[in-house]
């Protein structure tokens, strides 16, 4: 049976993995918090490019990594701090998204280039499906589990934020290839 969410008071109550003692509470999903840190890192990579959009993808890369870090305290040490962090941070960071693409459109860069969003989006769905599954009380649901779904939300969420950040910045959503240097439309 699903519980309501306000009967699972435990923080990570809703996220499947279960809650032991320790450090690390909830170790899978607290590690897994780290992919918004590590793609924070590749953002501030691209920022030292001078042909970037060093506002959005610094701006972009400080909201994600203060997230990557809220999503740890509250996954693993849970201090009493951690909902209010980790909460704040992702509606910091979708104030964050928020102000970069209105900058995108008042600066015209084309924000509607299906190729240049295909990773990003594909990212974001499978992203929702790990999400859904790693809720308390989803038929998927196994809180023993190493693997858990909830830090697979983590990584695919964390790929598709980064992804479209570069879009809005200018930047395609990966790494240029060959064969995007000589088509610089993807």
């Amino acid at each position: 049976m699903v519980e309501p969410f306000f009967l699972l008071g435990a923080m990570g109550g809703t996220d499947c993995e279960r809650i032991g003692a320790g450090w690390l509470a909830q170790p899978a999903n607290a590690v897994s918090s780290l992919a918004y840190v590590a793609v924070a890192g590749w953002l501030l990579r691209d920022a030292r490019r001078p042909e970037n959009d060093r506002i959005v993808l610094v701006s972009s890369a400080a909201a994600l990594a203060v997230v990557g870090a809220g999503s740890l305290a509250y996954h693993g040490p849970q201090p009493g701090w951690a909902p209010l962090v980790h909460d704040g941070s992702i509606l910091g960071l979708g104030a964050v998204l928020f102000g970069v693409t209105v900058r995108g459109l008042v600066l015209r860069r084309p924000l509607s280039e299906p190729r240049r969003w295909r990773k990003a989006g594909v990212w974001a769905a499978a992203g929702l499906v790990a999400y859904a599954a790693g809720r308390t009380g989803s038929r998927l649901c196994r809180p023993e589990s190493v693997l858990q779904f909830h830090g697979i939300w983590h990584g695919l969420s964390a790929l598709a934020l980064g992804a479209a950040v570069r879009v809005v910045s200018g930047r395609s959503p990966l790494p240029e290839s060959s064969d995007a240097q000589k088509d610089p439309s993807v």
